[in-house]
């Protein structure tokens, strides 16, 4: 047992040095960050912070004129391109990729698919936007981002960690635990504690953090989060939304079997859920083209 423990540490201390070789957010995504966070910014104010980063602009042109949206002209700006495409859409599109611009210098593990990656991250932020309009959560105004970053630990280690992260599935596979466990087993980490560590690095505000590290254990946040009486936590609210997307098959991993559906339930606070699940419906009928 010795030498597995000697092999986790070692592992955990390369994860959390991973955390340091992470870039820096620039003022400019910083910026995005804080400007495209909530749903109601408007087309100038997308375009105008978009348009500062050369790298998103080719990417938002380029998706404006793909076979999915295009029209008989071309489309030539970036107000333009949103204006097509549509604004909560590319708000959405716009917060992903710049997330994920961040590890383009960085070879994934091969198992591992971005594509994937990007499509839980929004459609888990998507559902904890549409819940937090719904009820009455605390620092909603970071809804969005929170469901968005809570698994950039999972793309951390399979951009710091490639074999790891392969070693990782190969033994969840064959594993009934949950692949949280796994993660630890290997690493003497797992990907939660990653993604707070790397929220914090990048000075985004506490409740994000906390979302992203307790989202496997919502209720040992309480203490943490603090949460004003007849509120609920951030945290809780991401769980429950990564348990619902990942059960449509929209998880950062393919699925091994299919689960019992999540209740999407919140005792104590009432609200439409059909509501929730019709907007996010008629929302992904977009969103899901975007990232494929």
């Amino acid at each position: 047992m010795a030498p597995l423990l000697t092999a986790g540490f070692i592992t955990r201390q390369q994860a959390l040095q991973g955390v340091e070789r992470l870039p820096q957010l620039s003022p400019m995504m910083i910026h995005l960050l804080a400007r495209l966070a909530h749903r109601h910014c408007d087309i100038p104010e997308l375009t105008a912070v978009v348009e500062k980063d050369a790298l998103l602009s080719a990417q938002i042109l380029r998706l404006a004129n793909s076979a999915v949206f295009a029209r008989s002209q071309p489309i030539m700006s970036v107000k333009h391109a949103v204006a097509r495409v549509g604004l909560t859409a590319m708000r959405k599109f716009a917060l992903t990729s710049s997330i994920s611009n961040l590890f383009s210098r960085f070879r994934t593990a091969s198992s591992f698919s971005m594509t994937r990656f990007n499509l839980h991250a929004v459609a888990t932020g998507t559902m904890v936007e549409l819940l937090a309009e719904e009820l009455p959560v605390e620092y909603s105004k970071g809804a969005f981002v929170a469901g968005l970053l809570h698994d950039v630990g999972k793309l951390l280690i399979a951009a710091i960690l490639p074999k790891q992260y392969d070693t990782i599935l190969a033994v969840n596979s064959v594993s009934r635990s949950p692949l949280i466990e796994s993660e630890r087993e290997i690493l003497g980490v797992d990907h939660a504690e990653l993604s707070g560590l790397a929220i914090s690095r990048w000075d985004l505000e506490a409740p994000i953090q906390w979302a992203a590290e307790y989202h496997h254990k919502p209720v040992e946040a309480i203490e943490v989060e603090r949460v004003a009486e007849g509120k609920l936590g951030l945290s809780m609210v991401v769980h429950q939304a990564d348990a619902f997307v990942n059960h449509l098959g929209m998880s950062v991993t393919p699925p091994r079997h299919a689960t019992d559906e999540p209740f999407l339930e919140f005792p104590g606070f009432a609200f439409s859920r059909e509501s929730v699940l019709k907007r996010f419906e008629i929302e992904w009928q977009t969103l899901g083209h975007l990232f494929r």
